[in-house]
């Protein structure tokens, strides 16, 4: 099963509205970043992957910026049992590698991997949610992008590397 955090940790408070602010950061600069020349409409464009995602982000970590603005009462600098937060770091290092994987494997395989190896080195150990919670989520993700968006990702050096 999942550990539970310390809901009282400002550590944790502090480490998502630094994501918060960081994504805010990367989402202003999007527009110079993403070239936005081609002839598709704005939600077909390159441009709309970064701006969810980082939305997302953003929002995701307003509450941790409001509770380290207005800390509830006995909250303390603390990591969780006083170690090493090891599962996050963990977890954020494959995905930077699922950044890699993209282009590489491509959305689907690397979206698999991604969630799988996560959910696993989580403790989700079932069967069901090891299998079935990627391939829905990578699903859902892959006809959102084709079939609502009609964005489509680049070929995947392994693609090429085998000859397709």
């Amino acid at each position: 099963m999942a550990g539970q955090s310390e809901p009282d940790s400002r550590l944790h408070d502090l480490f998502g509205a630094f994501l918060g602010a960081l994504a805010a950061g990367i989402l202003i600069s999007t527009p110079w970043q993403v070239d936005t020349t081609g002839p598709d409409p704005f939600y077909k464009g390159p441009l709309i992957y970064p701006l969810l995602v980082l939305s997302l982000m953003v929002l995701a970590s307003l509450p941790s910026a409001w509770r380290l603005a207005r800390p509830p009462e006995g909250a303390m600098w603390q990591l969780d049992g006083g170690g090493f937060p090891l599962k996050p770091s963990v977890v954020f290092i494959a995905l930077i590698g699922f950044l890699f994987g993209l282009v590489i494997m491509g959305l689907s395989a690397s979206s698999l991997l991604f969630m799988a190896g996560s959910l696993y080195y989580l403790g989700h150990r079932r069967l069901s949610v090891l299998v079935l919670v990627p391939i829905i989520v990578t699903g859902l993700v892959f006809m959102v992008f084709k079939f609502f968006l009609d964005v489509y990702f680049p070929t995947p050096f392994v693609v090429e590397w085998l000859g397709g």
